[in-house]
């Protein structure tokens, strides 16, 4: 479906091809004829010195219309990889977490870069290999045929035969490539979670073991590698065996047709010549076989990704996503991951008013960011489990949805751009400081040496926990959403700051609907209602007030955290 758009480029392309392959086919008749002018004497030679002119004249158009040839493969070949890496970036981006979970990162790059690169050769290189050879083969053996049809059946018995034996490898070679795809895969995971975890790796002296991993998977890479050459080298000399075999033919039951004047010596020369010609295209074939098989091993890992059906609902006519701040209700929510069995959410039921603030607060492990990533249709809930507005959810359009709503997660990815970049994402540079300030960055930004262009590093690596927090949040103010979840991004603050963080959002206007997960309860003392989860069950639920006037884990958090404070929320 990549190649169809390209269909012009490839049919001049194949016209080229054909006038190239006759051209060439053509020279070696003017040869033969400058050779039997030769033979006659000096009668003969002004009818040889026009061959030779002919035969230098055709060489230098063969060269021309051969180039342009290649343009014309090869250009769609590097569109096809360009369109195919965009469609598998924007298929990665489109799948639910759920679905990508099944790929490592390391392996998702390795298919869109190698394995696009081989679409690339498969669309270039290898399509104008198969139209040269197939033009190469009609030609040659129509001339071949023309000059004398024994020999030319002759010599193609051991092309046949080359062909024949080549075709017994070929499915061993298409196992072992997609073997190597899928181990270059787990190389660059290997090799991309190490770079990520580096810090971490030297501060437990773990180096030893991961460098073992990583050779493990290195060795067992280079074994395949190994084995695709053996069995791509026995292509060559079965080629080089069948043209020895070719010329062993021609001598034996040639030589003698031209002692005779069956033929004569031009004409066998020029059958030689073809013959010679007919090998260059053999010889790449065997090229051409190997390449379209690790093609192959390529578009199938592409399609595990392109072919996966996007793991949302087929709605012919969704609703649209709220146009204000939505009222949100939860009815009996229970919720498995994907491969999982037992449920990290069971039974949770709230009810927030448009523009409200709903608190959550538990234990590590409890489901709280579990709860904000169904809320934001990371992974799909249940049908009715949960309302916008009073439309189920998952009836709501998902682009529109993710559109409405904002959720910075507890990590927040920072990617290697600069600071601007990391918190606009693509968005108009307007009102930047104002955000710069609103996040309370405003005085980490001046110390920076570029200030807010500074390049951030892989990960935000440059930056300090709080201050990558504080830029995920200023990203998440930088969107005008109807509904803001914030997943514990202000537990990497002070107090002070967290309580100037936390008037701003309520001094928003217009106020989206806020679902704020916090690790220190002052966050939330504020919210319309607070839900304290464990175990991935509510088991208290009210506003800070009502929570602190009964038992329970909220209320000896409380105490536990004000106490640690020196009691300064009162």
């Amino acid at each position: 479906r990549y190649m169809l758009p390209y269909a012009k480029w490839y049919a001049a392309g194949t016209l080229c091809l054909w006038l190239t392959n006759w051209i060439a086919v053509t020279i070696p008749l003017y040869v033969a004829e400058g050779i039997d002018a030769l033979a006659k004497g000096p009668a003969g030679r002004d009818t040889a010195l026009s061959s030779a002119l002919v035969v230098a004249v055709l060489g230098v158009i063969v060269i021309g219309i051969r180039t342009a040839s290649r343009l014309l493969f090869f250009t769609p070949g590097r569109l096809v990889e360009a369109e195919v890496k965009h469609d598998v970036f924007a298929r990665i981006l489109a799948h639910q977490p759920s679905t990508l979970d099944r790929f490592a990162t390391g392996d998702l790059i390795s298919r869109v870069s190698n394995d696009a690169g081989m679409v690339r050769m498969l669309a270039g290189f290898a399509s104008l290999g198969v139209v040269n050879t197939v033009a190469a083969l009609t030609l040659t053996g129509s001339q071949m045929v023309r000059i004398s049809p024994t020999l030319a059946a002759l010599a193609a018995l051991p092309l046949l035969g080359s062909f024949l034996v080549i075709q017994v490898f070929m499915t061993q070679l298409h196992r072992i490539t997609r073997a190597m795809q899928d181990l270059s895969g787990e190389l660059s995971e290997a090799a991309l979670s190490s770079y990520q975890g580096v810090a971490t790796i030297q501060a437990f002296g773990a180096g030893p073991a991961f460098e073992a991993r990583f050779e493990e998977k290195n060795q067992a890479f280079l074994k395949v590698v190994l084995q695709r050459a053996n069995v791509r080298t026995v292509f060559g000399p079965i080629l080089s065996l069948g043209a020895a075999v070719n010329v062993f033919l021609l001598l034996r039951y040639g030589g003698p047709q031209a002692i005779t004047g069956e033929l004569s010596v031009g004409d066998l020369v020029a059958f030689m010549t073809l013959v010679a010609y007919l090998t260059g295209p053999m010889r790449g074939m065997s090229f051409i076989f190997a390449l379209v098989k690790q093609s192959q091993a390529s578009l199938e890992r592409l399609e595990e990704v392109l072919d996966v059906p996007l793991d949302r609902p087929d709605l012919p006519d969704p609703a649209p996503p709220p146009g204000e701040a939505p009222a949100i209700e939860v009815h009996g929510l229970t919720f498995t991951y994907p491969g999982e069995t037992s449920p990290t959410l069971r039974d949770i039921s709230f009810s927030l008013p448009a523009g409200g603030t709903l608190g959550v607060v538990g234990p590590t492990g409890s489901g709280k960011t579990t709860l904000l990533r169904v809320l934001a249709r990371l992974y799909d809930p249940p049908a009715d489990a949960i309302r916008i507005d009073g439309t189920c959810v998952r009836c709501i359009d998902l682009d529109g949805w993710r559109e409405a709503m904002t959720l910075v997660p507890q990590k927040s990815y920072l990617f290697s751009e600069s600071l601007a970049d990391n918190i606009l994402l693509g968005g108009p540079r307007g009102g930047l400081d104002a955000l710069v300030a609103l996040a309370a960055l405003d005085v980490d930004v001046a110390a920076l040496p570029e200030g807010v262009e500074t390049q951030v590093g892989e990960a935000g690596v440059t930056l300090s926990g709080g201050q990558r927090q504080r830029t995920a949040l200023a990203r998440g103010l930088a969107r005008p959403g109807r509904v803001l979840m914030l997943d514990d991004v202000l537990s990497a603050v002070d107090h002070k700051t967290e309580q100037q963080l936390v008037d701003v959002l309520r001094s928003r206007s217009p106020r989206p609907t806020t679902v704020l997960v916090a690790h220190r309860l002052s966050a939330l003392q504020h919210a319309d209602l607070i839900l304290v989860l464990d175990g991935g069950r509510v088991v208290d639920s009210g506003t800070h007030a009502e929570l602190l006037a009964r038992d329970g884990i909220y209320r000896d958090t409380w105490l536990h955290q004000t106490e640690s404070e020196g009691g300064g929320h009162g």
